[in-house]
């Protein structure tokens, strides 16, 4: 598919052409996709530790997206942040405890409530929340030129695939959790 634009017809006729129309073949390059996509997100987080500022080489993608929600948000707590970020507060408490320990983010109360345990960034915490900022502004920058190459339905396609096939994999683990 080397030159072609990514639709559902050419991906489609592409796998037709192959030979590759049966459902076990299907199921075979869609692992394959799918795989290719976790991959390339894989370079990506590699790429942005080794190229991008030192000081984000110590932390992973999940702990500098959790420093830029705990940045962004209004009186950020485990709840708030889970939300955000689409993480179980157990995961974010996870997370937390390991920015804690790098001295990233602090717990803080409000003297409304003291019961509550809120979390702000510490001027380490600033300086990577600023630091990841900027290293989204300039691969979003290098990113646009890519992008140009695609129609905006190409896009549309692709985002449309990664959102439902979200939204199935949460149904899934919604109900796997039920059992």
């Amino acid at each position: 598919m080397v030159g072609k634009m990514l639709t559902y017809e050419n991906i489609t006729l592409y796998y037709c052409l192959q030979g590759n129309n049966n459902e076990g073949n299907m199921e075979k390059n869609l692992n394959t996709v799918l795989s290719n996509l976790l991959n390339t997100f894989e370079i990506i987080s590699a790429a942005m530790k080794n190229y991008g500022n030192p000081l984000l080489q110590d932390y992973g993608i999940t702990e500098m997206h959790c420093i830029e929600h705990i940045g962004k948000i209004t009186h950020p707590n485990v709840t708030k942040i889970s939300s955000s970020l689409h993480i179980t507060r157990g995961g974010v408490s996870k997370i937390i405890k390991r920015l804690i320990n790098k001295g990233a983010i602090t717990p803080y109360h409000e003297e409304s409530n003291k019961k509550e345990v809120y979390y702000r960034l510490t001027s380490l915490g600033q300086k990577v929340f600023d630091a990841h900022e900027q290293l989204h502004r300039v691969w979003n920058d290098k990113d646009q030129e890519f992008f140009k190459k695609f129609k905006q339905q190409d896009i549309a396609f692709v985002e449309n695939f990664i959102e439902q096939y979200t939204q199935h994999l949460k149904q899934t683990l919604k109900e796997k959790m039920k059992c």
